[in-house]
């Protein structure tokens, strides 16, 4: 994500990744950014959301929630998983490749093997070297933008959560819904309706996401518009 996405907002997103493996999900959404910021709880912004009332343990019990409900998936076996059923070593492969292609060719490769076409159809949504599904670009994009009006260089915590809570409010785009993402939600188990669960994991559990999202703000100092 670039040197905007580094030091502790690096942290989290790791920890969001861990997040969404430990659920067995294929994908990393804003949700999972929810509970990477509560997971790395040193920061401002996983303080004020533990005096909304929202800690680690009730975050992760809430997507239990969501999933049975049907808004998230529940556990699904890795592609390395699945593959490892079948004999077949998955990081076995992309070092080898990487070693014989080397690193760049294997990523340019993928990138060309899930680009879009004009319509929105893709050769494949994704592959198994590419790693989990990120649907958080809107998050992190309103959050990056955020930081550049602030007059920062780097995202901090804060202001990906400012991101996260813009995000729940802000219609995804409709490339958001073409065919080639609802291809890609079918294949990690996503409800095609799925445009993030941030906002309804924090409303299962009782935050008002406005005083929340002013909360934030005054962290910032900035006014909430």
């Amino acid at each position: 994500m670039g040197d905007r996405f580094s030091g502790p907002v690096g942290r989290v997103i790791d920890l969001a990744r861990e997040e969404a493996e430990r659920f067995g999900h294929r994908y990393v959404g804003p949700e999972h950014l929810l509970l990477g910021l509560l997971r790395e709880g040193r920061s401002q912004a996983a303080r004020i959301l533990q005096a909304h009332g929202v800690d680690l343990a009730a975050a992760r019990a809430a997507l239990d929630r969501l999933a049975n409900q049907g808004l998230v998936p529940g556990p699904r076996p890795s592609d390395a998983e699945l593959l490892g059923t079948l004999g077949i070593d998955l990081e076995r492969i992309r070092r080898s490749a990487e070693q014989t292609f080397g690193v760049q060719a294997v990523k340019d490769a993928i990138g060309e093997a899930v680009r879009a076409r004009r319509g929105g159809v893709g050769r494949v949504p994704r592959t198994p070297l590419e790693g989990p599904a990120v649907l958080t670009s809107q998050a992190t994009w309103l959050a990056s933008r955020r930081a550049e009006a602030l007059g920062q260089d780097a995202v901090d915590p804060e202001v990906l959560l400012l991101g996260v809570l813009e995000d729940i409010r802000t219609p995804w785009p409709r490339c958001m819904s073409n065919p080639w993402m609802r291809q890609l939600h079918a294949s990690v188990g996503l409800p095609e309706r799925y445009r993030g669960a941030a906002g309804a994991l924090l409303e299962a559990l009782g935050v008002d996401l406005d005083e929340l999202r002013e909360a934030v703000s005054a962290e910032l100092r900035e006014p909430v518009s």
